[in-house]
């Protein structure tokens, strides 16, 4: 018999709430520290007795009305996955990458909005062998075919046929008062290409016109670019047609620099028929010299305005000792197209739109329909030539767009895929109830992007194609928890007393992080994080809210022998005099099937605990864990910056190929500065200085003489134009055909035209002075007058347009138009309204690296502020700026994440454990982050690193919670927390695994490097919490959160509870009418309650027990503490059998006669193998022995 209470005991004392009490029940931890039997954290012992006393309720609420809050929560579930019809999706490179400028927001709302990616169509050539030279005539006639055919192409929309020559950017031709001359120029005028093309002839045969231009007087009736030689042209016209002022004609020619055209460029073909004789090359047998005309770059029919610059047009250049060109990898055209804004205004008042009602979006169909038409021909022109040596891809901002809201879509059948399989993992893993939660946790994360729907933040790539695989799989865990634990039968109640204060704390750390990574000003990362955020709060209600209803359906399930659901609880014996003999042996078979692990739980034990512990492998592991995190330092001086365009792209489009041969090969870029809210008059001298400034930045593309081409600038141009127009009147000045009053017929037109703004006073009382005609200069030291400088502007916009235009200037408000005519004798030019918003475009080359684009826009942005210190109000726009601004500081910003992330988790996780016990998992985690610096810092590094810290932190907090709960020294500890959390860290990893696999296969690829990380990240994740963290537990781990007194690896036996009063008997026996029965069934029940149901037959159990508590005096002897428990239980039972079911009795007497039978075969049947109360509950853990007697 003694031997038969000391197994009991023993078994009893191996119990969760002996050896965790903390996790058990935290009160009955308290409680030890309060009566002095155990010191520990009083504090976190305390907080978590609310928790648990909080969530403890919420179970029983849960148990008491499961299908309520289920179909509650469902109902709720569901509503919110309606707000994904209000959601907005955006696809635009614009808005998923580029961080909106606020600077842009202080122009005026007459200044357009900036286009970060310009309307150009660009074509890029490559060579299919990476070694090959593209510098032979072969390869740029194939470069000049297929641009030649795709430039050719046509859309037809709103009725009307739109060609290149409708919708690109043209130079603009002066009027002229004969108009058969100036229809004449304006069809002979071409579109603006910038190609390498055009350092050759064949460059003509791109410029058209489509249908040869006729010239009257029998000058030329098939006049095309490939034949044409304006200044020759200007000649013959002037022989024939005396009445035009072919001064002004040859002044635009020579200002805008054009000359022969294309006559005297050597041609790649000097055997072509058409190839000029005035070629240098003509019908010579000796090859062009390719590389050498490429070198300094190419002109197009305007040399002045047209200069294509070198980095632009060849890419991959190797040069020789002269700096010539001798080998090249890639060519590049660009056709340059109106924008926007920019077609619809040049439409907008013309008879070929005003039947369609013309607008900006309109404008924009237009555009990205002919685009995407460019793009379809190249693509077809590419694979149809078979044979080609050569690889053509295109990039244009429309067809870019069209690609990414195409491939942003989510695809239902991978989705369906992924949760199917994840679904059956989770049940083979461990149930049927873990693939139904798999599912729950997929419409939950519905219903959070729904919420987020609803407030605002718009959906993209990241929202369909990573979050809902990435959050389910980060749940995984938790539902692995909460099934694992259920498995030791318990009810909601007791279940989410256990887990429920982690389950909410790993939700609010989760939460944190993200809300933490949001600082990185990336939109599409940011909106991705705050969805993120939300969808773990959704994941958090469901694991504690829904979760617990289906354990508690199931329970209902399984006791009411619903079919699919096998009752455990089945052929319990209800004697309770079972003999001593019998308990023990009931206890060994509990405690030898509680022994029974999966096979990772077998590894684990067997070896794992058994190899980490001995102490030469201690000294191993620590010393290759110590050399893994110097080698990660090393490694992390050493990382560079890698933003590319392209890894936002999918791979099997043209633009990513276009941006991969781009940032490999070229490295250009073009920006703005911007000038606002400035006093253009009185403020040249610094706008002068602001241009000139930017020589400092190495990477400007300078002129031949190192300094910036002026050309560009649109007050150089400006003050230029004047000028020349002073020179041109001095020199008619000096020719006596103007006098102070009035000019003479001889005189030139841009010597009236200097006349009249000489006579400018800029007041707009008094517009003109001839009195200053001759006492004052349009530019006086390098500054146009100021008075006068707006009546001035009307001039320069007008009569210099191609001057104008190449400044690509943008002045808003637009200036006035003014024509002039030498026999209008007004003086009076219009003033236009003072400027408030203008451009100066610049270019930066050979920025191959994203460090080097960090570094140049640092300095242009140090420049532009020191400028904004003297009052000079600008800012840089473009491309370069949009994309790359927000990681000018992405090392600040990172940082401060990582701050808040590790401060936030801490704070959260100082619930559940005492602060000053965390050293050792912030250490491991942190050291664990210290693999990211295997990875170049990119857009995703702040989202990635915070997916690898919870991922790396939430196993570890698990076995962190399970060594604190735990009694006994470290090893002990050690063995206990592994013993309950790997299991569930192994399988939440697998199921994490398993959801995010699709991300493999993902076209986009950033989204595949995420799949990499995380991939990385697990396995890290495993090896750390299963290897590292264990050892660096074993020797720097912090004492638990209790330490009994008495015993080292359990609490003392703590005192029963006490149990409810006693019911009143009567003397004498009332039998209970069939009314009674349901009030009786209420009843609350006391500790030892059973209630049975067989047919219509009920047994109502009614203990009444009485507990005397004694101890030894005392304990001198050293033996152990020992407390005798005596409980005498008075039962009585009631038989209710209904006189209309005869079978009743039937079936009565033939259980009882069978009953004999039955209890040999309940000796061989263990307690966990059936619905008891779990052998840790505190009711079990306070009795010793039993005395029954019954009473009927």
């Amino acid at each position: 018999m003694a031997t038969t209470e000391s197994q009991v005991d023993t078994e009893r004392h191996k119990s969760d709430l002996y050896t965790r009490p903390g996790w058990v029940d935290a009160y009955v931890a308290l409680e030890q520290i309060e009566q002095g039997k155990a010191i520990g954290d009083r504090g976190v012992l305390w907080v978590r007795v609310r928790l648990q006393r909080q969530v403890h309720s919420l179970g029983r609420f849960l148990d008491a009305h499961a299908g309520k809050v289920l179909f509650v929560a469902l109902l709720v579930i569901t509503t919110f996955c309606v707000g994904l019809k209000s959601s907005t999706f955006h696809s635009d490179i614009e808005q998923l990458w580029a961080e909106a400028a606020d600077d842009a927001a202080t122009a005026t709302d007459d200044s357009p909005p900036p286009e970060i990616l310009s309307t150009h169509q660009m074509v890029v050539q490559t060579a299919v062998d990476p070694d090959a030279s593209l510098l032979h005539p072969n390869g740029l006639l194939e470069h000049l075919h297929l641009i030649r055919k795709a430039s050719q192409v046509t859309v037809t929309m709103f009725d009307i046929t739109w060609r290149l020559k409708d919708i690109c950017q043209s130079p603009n031709i002066p009027n002229f008062d004969i108009h058969y001359v100036e229809q004449m120029f304006e069809n002979v005028m071409p579109c603006s290409i910038v190609t390498p093309l055009d350092c050759f002839w064949e460059g003509s045969k791109l410029l058209g016109p489509d249908y040869p231009v006729h010239i009257p007087y029998g000058i030329g009736n098939e006049v095309k670019w490939t034949n044409l030689n304006p200044q020759k042209l200007v000649q013959r016209i002037k022989q024939k047609e005396s009445n035009f002022d072919y001064h002004s004609l040859e002044d635009y020619f020579k200002r805008a620099g054009i000359s022969s055209g294309y006559q005297e460029k050597p041609c790649l073909n000097p055997k072509d028929p058409a190839c000029p004789a005035t070629a240098p090359n003509h019908n010579s047998s000796h090859p062009v010299d390719i590389g050498a005309e490429l070198t300094n770059g190419c002109y197009g029919f305007a040399a002045k305005y047209m200069h294509w610059p070198e980095d632009l047009i060849v890419g991959g250049a190797v040069k020789n000792k002269t700096g010539h060109i001798r080998q090249a990898k890639a060519l590049q055209t660009v056709v340059q197209l109106m924008g926007e804004h920019e077609l619809f205004k040049y439409y907008s008042e013309t008879y070929k739109v005003h039947h369609i009602g013309w607008n900006h979006d309109k404008a924009a169909s237009v555009l990205r329909a002919w685009q995407k038409r460019f793009s379809q021909e190249v693509d077809h022109l590419s694979r149809s030539n078979t044979t080609s040596s050569h690889s053509f891809n295109t990039f244009s901002t429309a067809t870019l767009n069209k690609g990414l809201a195409e491939h942003s879509q989510i695809n239902f059948v991978e989705l369906g895929a992924v949760l199917i399989i994840n679904s059956f993992y989770s049940w083979v893993a461990h149930s049927g109830l873990a693939a139904l939660c798999v599912l729950i946790l997929a419409s939950s994360t519905a219903a959070g992007l729904g919420v987020s729907s609803l407030l605002g933040l718009p959906m993209n790539l990241l929202s369909t194609k990573v979050l809902p695989y990435v959050s389910v799989g980060l749940s995984m865990m938790d539902v692995f928890l909460l099934l694992t634990t259920y498995n030791k039968k318990l009810g909601p109640p007791d279940l989410l007393q256990r887990v429920g204060p982690s389950i909410i704390t790993s939700a609010a750390r989760q939460a944190a992080v993200f809300l933490a990574a949001a600082l990185i000003p990336v939109p599409a990362l940011r909106v991705f994080c705050l969805q993120f955020a939300i969808v773990t709060i959704f994941h958090s209600a469901a694991t504690v809210l829904v979760f617990p209803t289906l354990i508690a359906l199931e329970m209902r399930c399984k006791r009411s022998a619903v079919p699919c659901f096998r009752n455990e609880s089945r052929g319990v014996p209800t004697n309770n005099n079972l003999d001593r003999d019998h308990e023990a042996n009931l206890l060994t078979s509990e405690y030898m099937c509680n022994q029974r692990r999966s096979v990772i739980m077998w590894i684990i034990n067997k070896y794992l605990t058994v190899i980490i512990f001995k102490p030469m492998m201690k000294v191993l592991l620590c010393i290759s864990y110590l050399g893994l995190v110097v080698f990660c330092i090393f490694n992390g001086l050493k990382v560079e910056y890698d933003v590319r365009l392209s890894s936002f792209l999918p791979k099997n489009t043209q633009e990513y190929h276009y941006l991969e041969a781009q940032n490999r090969y070229f490295g250009f870029y073009n920006f703005y500065l911007v000038t606002t809210e400035l006093e253009y008059p009185l403020s040249q001298p610094i706008l002068h200085e602001y241009h000139s400034s930017l020589t400092q930045v190495p990477h400007v593309l300078k002129d031949s003489n190192g300094g910036l081409n002026n050309n560009d600038f649109w007050l150089s141009n400006f003050r230029e134009f004047l000028v020349d127009l002073q020179d041109e009147f001095n020199k008619n000045r000096n020719q006596g055909c103007l006098n102070s009053e009035k000019w003479f017929a001889n005189a030139t037109e841009k010597a009236v035209l200097a006349f009249k703004l000489l006579a400018q006073t800029g007041i707009v009382e008094f517009p003109v002075d001839k009195l200053q005609i001759f006492n004052k200069k349009l530019v006086e030291s390098g500054i146009i007058d100021p008075k006068a400088f707006y009546n001035y502007l009307s001039v320069w916009s007008s009569n210099d347009e191609i001057s104008y235009s190449s400044s690509q200037a943008n002045l808003m408000p637009k200036p006035f138009q003014y024509y002039s005519a030498k026999n209008e004798y007004d003086l009076k030019i219009p003033k236009s309204q003072p400027l408030t918003y203008t451009q100066m475009p610049f270019y930066l080359k050979n920025l191959r690296s994203t460090g080097k684009i960090i570094d140049t826009l640092k300095k242009i942005l140090s420049i532009s502020e020191s400028f904004n210190n003297r009052g000079l109000k600008n800012y840089p726009i473009g491309l370069i700026f949009s994309y790359f601004r927000q990681f000018l500081f992405i090392d600040r910003l990172l940082a401060i994440q990582l701050t808040v992330s590790v401060l936030s988790a801490l704070v959260i996780t100082c619930i559940l454990v005492h602060w000053s016990k965390l050293v050792c998992p912030m250490i491991c985690t942190l050291c664990s982050m210290l693999v990211l610096c295997f990875v170049n810092i990119n857009g995703l590094t702040g989202t990635v690193g915070a997916l690898h810290f919870i991922i790396v932190f939430q196993s570890v907090m698990l076995i962190m919670l399970g060594f604190q709960n735990a009694l006994g020294g470290r090893e002990r500890r050690i063995r206990l927390s592994v013993e309950m959390y790997a299991e569930i860290i192994i399988k939440g990893h697998l199921g994490l695994l398993i959801c995010i696999a699709v991300l493999a296969t993902s076209q986009f690829e950033f989204i595949y490097q995420m799949f990499r990380i995380l991939f990385v990240s697990i396995c890290i994740s495993t090896v750390n919490s299963m290897v590292f963290f264990l050892i660096m537990l074993s020797i720097f781990g912090p004492k638990g959160e209790l330490q009994g007194l008495q015993y080292v690896d359990r609490i003392a036996t703590p005192p029963p509870k006490a149990s409810p009063p006693a019911p009143v008997r009567t003397s004498s026996y009332t039998k209970q009418s069939r009314r009674s029965a349901p009030t009786k069934a209420t009843r609350e029940p006391s500790l030892t309650t059973i209630t049975e149901e067989s047919c219509n037959q009920s047994i109502v159990v009614e203990p009444q027990v009485t507990v005397e508590y004694s101890s030894p005096e005392s304990t001198s002897s050293g033996g152990q503490y020992t407390t005798k428990v005596t409980a005498t239980a008075n039962i009585k039972v009631e038989l209710v059998t209904p006189v209309y079911r005869s079978k009743c009795g039937k079936h009565h007497s033939q259980s009882s006669s069978s009953s004999r039978s039955k209890h040999s075969k309940r000796h061989s049947q263990c307690k966990c193998c059936k619905n008891d109360t779990d052998s840790d509950s505190s009711g079990e853990s306070q009795e010793t022995g039993t005395e029954n007697s019954v009473n009927s």
